[in-house]
């Protein structure tokens, strides 16, 4: 590729993260309220089609932003089409958790009555007393529950007796995961054995944790709803947006905030050096680290002291996230992977025999018939595996020596 080509691809990945930037800026959590007012005023002076493009692209915004900002007190610095849209969105959303809302309270009803545990896992939980601040900011697509492994089958033919069909069955080992639409066409639930996503990702290979033992009984009005304890709700959404979906925290600002929100809400009610203690014993706590560092840097989050001073002493690990953020499309899924190996180990081995599993979740067996073709082909993930990782450091080394400029 020309220089020139080099040129004006970069001028343009400028331009668009910094289009990004200000999108994110207008969500900033901290005390500095002008940074949000000028970073709105820029976003209303952006062409009409760039604003609807990314409005659309991501649906969980609009309303989050509105929210935000009548939070905040700020809605009267919208003016024109532009507040008039983001009111409309705004209503929409509360009108759609309505409808979960009710139907999360047939559920907890008709379980409780049948003796069925469950455990209202991730966006769903807002609508327990305690989070209910949330309430009208998170947008859902879904109820996600979670059920003891013996009462799967029986809570799938409670569902399907209220009118639920079942739409999708994903499966890893002895757990699933159950999808399921209701008779309205609307609701759509998620039933969960165990907390997983293929290929081969399981929550408690990273984050150390019982989560029936630790969970919480709250309230949906008249019925009990049990939810994730603090710690595993702000683990949860971390391993979902940034392990089971990869990049999801980096290129969505509102499930960036949607955790960096949840971590102010519990600051002052989370022990982060126990919790920190234990994301150790899985090598997990460095991928906290980086991502609340992430969000400090992107959204302006405030971080508990103890929480500040480890975050800060891993802000070289941004590299690796910001290695993914400017990565092509053929690269992302590598660069993902050797950072999430990266993140979540402490020597070099042990990242190589995670980027392994990683790349490939199902190794070849070596038989005596196919034995030369399958060790050819283990030859090849092997040679597959050390490339990812070279092109990954070389990424990161690349985002470090540019870090080292900006600081200069």
């Amino acid at each position: 590729m020309a220089f020139e080509e080099r040129g004006v691809l970069a001028s343009r990945d400028e331009k668009l993260l910094h289009r990004s930037r200000v999108f994110r800026k207008c969500l900033h959590l901290g005390d500095d309220a002008s940074i949000v007012r000028r970073s709105l005023d820029e976003l209303q002076n952006l062409e009409s089609h760039v604003v609807s493009d990314r409005l659309g692209y991501e649906a969980q915004f609009p309303p989050l932003l509105f929210w935000h900002l009548k939070r905040r007190g700020l809605t009267s610095l919208l003016a024109g089409p532009l507040a008039a849209d983001l009111k409309s969105r705004f209503q929409i959303n509360i009108a759609r958790n309505f409808l979960f809302e009710r139907s999360l309270e047939r559920i907890l009803d008709r379980f409780d009555r049948e003796g069925v545990e469950l455990i209202v896992l991730k966006g769903g939980s807002i609508f327990a007393s305690s989070l209910s601040v949330f309430k009208d900011a998170f947008v859902l697509f879904d109820l996600d529950l979670l059920v003891r492994p013996g009462d799967l089958q029986r809570a799938t033919e409670l569902l399907m007796s209220d009118g639920y069909s079942l739409t999708k069955r994903q499966s890893m080992g002895d757990s699933f995961k159950l999808s399921f639409l209701g008779a309205d066409n609307f609701a759509q639930i998620d039933l969960h054995s165990a907390l997983f996503w293929t290929p081969g990702v399981n929550y408690l290979d990273y984050f150390p944790s019982d989560l029936w033992d630790s969970s919480i009984v709250d309230s949906l009005g008249q019925y009990p709803m049990r939810i994730l304890s603090r710690e595993d709700q702000i683990c949860y959404r971390l391993a979902h947006d940034a392990i089971g979906h990869k990049t999801l925290l980096l290129n969505n600002a509102s499930r960036l905030y949607y955790l960096c929100v949840l971590v102010q809400f519990h600051a002052g009610s989370i022990d982060w050096k126990s919790l920190l203690k234990k994301l150790k014993q899985k090598g997990s706590d460095r991928l906290l680290g980086a991502y609340l560092y992430y969000g400090k840097r992107e959204l302006g989050l405030s971080l508990p002291a103890e929480l500040d001073e480890f975050c800060h002493s891993a802000a070289g690990d941004l590299a690796y996230l910001d290695a993914n953020t400017h990565s092509s499309d053929r690269m992302l899924d590598y660069n993902h992977r050797a950072s999430l190996a990266a993140l979540t180990t402490r020597s070099l081995r042990e990242r190589l025999k995670k980027l392994y599993r990683l790349v490939v979740p199902h190794l070849v067996p070596v038989d005596k018939r196919k034995g030369t073709v399958a060790l050819f082909n283990n030859c090849k993930v092997a040679f597959k595996v050390i490339c990812v990782q070279l092109v990954a450091l070389m990424n990161v080394s690349a985002f470090k020596l540019r870090q080292s400029r900006w600081k200069g």
